[in-house]
């Protein structure tokens, strides 16, 4: 397998997770990443590698490991097994 090429996203957490209708918070800094596989739902499994501009990133508690949807969705697996959206990159 080819060695993951590190990749960059806008990442953009929402002010309320269960309501995405009240937007999300704006952040100055991409997120860099490794795209290390895909899941049997076609997300791209991703590894945090670090801000690409930490002076203006959003204080925020970025996860070292996250999921990517084709619509541009940043997910999160719960313990039970299901994703979760936490946040959207400037591709949706």
């Amino acid at each position: 397998m080819a060695k993951p090429r590190k990749k960059h996203t806008g990442f953009f957490p929402w002010i309320d997770p269960s309501d995405h209708a009240k937007g999300f918070k704006l952040n100055f800094s991409e997120v860099s990443y490794l795209e290390v596989g895909r899941t049997a739902e076609g997300y791209k499994m991703a590894q945090f590698v670090a801000l690409k501009n930490p002076e203006l990133a959003l204080d925020f508690d970025y996860l070292k490991e996250f999921y990517i949807s084709a619509e541009g969705l940043i997910l999160v697996k719960t313990p039970q097994g299901k994703f979760s959206v936490i946040a959207k990159t400037d591709h949706a």
